[in-house]
């Protein structure tokens, strides 16, 4: 598998925010967000062997494994990985773009998907697999990164038409306002979660975090 790193860390976001977790980043990702915080994975890496990755996945002693990129559902033995730390008694957080199916991974025990909904700051808003909305399950749950007004309301309008048993998030692009944020989510009275990313705010933006 072709990955950029791998650490041990806290989960920086999403409904698993301050878990620890043991992290997988792969290379390579077909979208360009505008905002993206790892471009560092779209070039480089090194090839790790599943065998070698299940070591440093066990010796790190986490109960959790974080799968993600670049766009971790880009590696060829992404799905083999998954079902082998499902296995292994682990649970898995999946973090993908929604570009790509994700019927395959709802189906492994113990894995749960993190799906972003990319707005329109981002530039990649028409790369959604729109299927991927009705096969993800409670445990499941999609995140809009809100970098401005016209992703908010683009968020806003895209709720009524998910599942009422999915959860979601809503998290400001990183530097822009959280209070904001928040603010404007209680105001409307939304049914989502306010999240930041907690590594960065503990670590700052630096990889291996």
């Amino acid at each position: 598998m072709l990955i950029t790193e791998t650490f041990k860390s806290l989960q920086g976001e999403g409904p698993f925010i301050g878990i620890p977790m043991f992290f997988v980043r792969t290379n390579r990702c077909n979208l360009r967000c505008a905002w993206c915080d790892s471009t560092y994975t779209f070039y480089g890496g090194h090839e790790v062997s599943i065998d070698d990755l299940m070591d440093q996945v066990n010796t790190s002693h986490c109960d959790w494994v974080c799968f993600t990129g670049g766009e971790p559902l880009l590696q060829r033995e992404a799905l083999d990985f998954v079902r082998k730390l499902s296995e292994s008694g682990k649970k898995i957080l999946i973090e993908t773009s929604g570009s790509l199916p994700v019927k395959d991974y709802t189906a492994i025990r113990n894995a749960f998907i993190d799906m972003d909904i990319k707005t329109p700051s981002s530039k990649e808003e028409s790369s959604l697999y729109q299927d991927n909305l009705f096969i993800l399950r409670k445990q499941d749950y999609v995140k809009f990164v809100i970098s401005d007004e016209a992703d908010y309301d683009y968020a806003k309008r895209m709720l009524p038409g998910l599942p009422e048993t999915l959860q979601i998030v809503m998290q400001p692009a990183w530097g822009k306002d959280l209070k904001w944020l928040a603010e404007k989510v209680l105001s409307d009275n939304l049914p989502v979660r306010v999240l930041t990313q907690l590594h960065k705010i503990i670590w700052g933006e630096v990889p291996g975090v």
